[in-house]
């Protein structure tokens, strides 16, 4: 492609989009081979929410909205194209598709932390080493978009879509994200910090009677992981006397089988045990306010980059 030309890889986890995929995907995630026990159970989660994980659909059609937005917004062709580190299409199969001028990385995290952008810089470098035989392109990857406008607003509209009209003073606000080994927090992992900025942020924007912070979804691999969980938090909400609780999982900006399964399912009837209505926000997933904050994401990273000798050629007068 020509100088001022633009590709995007839009990075996230990926997920299984059918039952046979489940295995595959779980070897993917684990770095291992599943015993069937984990496989069952796993099929049997995605059975309930539908059979299939809906992130990598939403990812598609985020990435199909990313490149018409950008396309109105820069001057250049502009291509953006979805990798799942878990499942198909990798990557490394994204990144060998990108060939602009500029290439940027996108992740479908707007949180920093060592198991989310750690990853996806892990998995770029080592799709660009073989994609150039270790001489890689050292692809940007556009991280810190946790607390902008965009984002916030996104979410904002959420909330809103949520409350549908009702007195928000009559709901607790539950903002979950997926738990972290707390190691990883102690050892200056920035995820659990910058998660907050972002929950203090929505809570500024909306007028709910109160709002609270719960980690969902921690792993099977033991140790001690980030607290409080969401389950506790509710418990305690309940005993303060709040009948009403909005869960908002600001970790995820899609749909998958941690807000359809862990919430819906898990969290929903532990919260509705306890004598309280249950109620969550959609992710941002392919809205028009999220991709215009995405887009906003990689144009700001163009405006503050340095001209290319790609970008000034293209700029020379046609008959220089």
């Amino acid at each position: 492609m020509t100088g001022g030309s633009v590709d995007v890889a839009l990075l996230a986890y990926g997920g299984p989009e059918t039952p046979a995929q489940v295995a595959p995907f779980l070897e993917r995630l684990m770095g291992r081979v599943p015993d069937a026990a984990t496989v069952a159970a796993v099929k049997e989660r995605y059975a309930l929410i539908g059979g299939a994980s809906p992130l990598p659909g939403i990812t598609v059609r985020q990435a199909r909205a990313l490149q018409g937005r950008l396309t109105r917004d820069l001057p250049g062709p502009v291509r953006v194209r979805p990798g799942f580190l878990y499942s198909e299409p990798s990557v490394t199969d994204c990144v060998r598709a990108l060939d602009a001028a500029q290439v940027v990385a996108l992740p479908m995290s707007p949180f920093s932390s060592r198991l989310t952008s750690g990853r996806y810089r892990a998995g770029l470098a080592a799709a660009e080493d073989r994609a150039a035989g270790g001489a890689g392109r050292d692809i940007p990857l556009l991280e810190g978009w946790h607390a902008s406008r965009g984002f916030v607003g996104a979410v904002s509209r959420r909330i809103a879509e949520a409350l549908d009209g009702s007195d928000a003073r009559e709901w607790a606000v539950l903002f979950t994200a997926h738990s972290v080994p707390a190691e990883t927090v102690a050892a200056g992992d920035p995820y659990v910090e910058q998660l907050r900025q972002t929950a203090a942020k929505l809570t500024r924007r909306i007028a709910a009677g109160g709002s609270r912070f719960g980690f969902q979804s921690r792993g099977r691999s033991g140790g001690e992981w980030t607290e409080p969980e969401a389950d506790a938090v509710a418990r305690d909400l309940a005993g303060e006397g709040w009948k009403k609780i909005l869960v908002v999982p600001v970790g995820f900006v899609s749909e998958n089988v941690e807000t359809l399964y862990d919430l819906d399912v898990v969290l929903r009837g532990h919260i509705e045990d306890l004598g309280m209505e249950y109620r969550r926000t959609r992710p941002p997933n392919d809205s028009p306010q999220f991709i215009e904050a995405l887009a906003a994401v990689v144009t700001a990273h163009l405006a503050e980059r340095p001209a290319t000798p790609a970008d000034r050629a293209e700029n020379l007068p046609a008959d220089g």
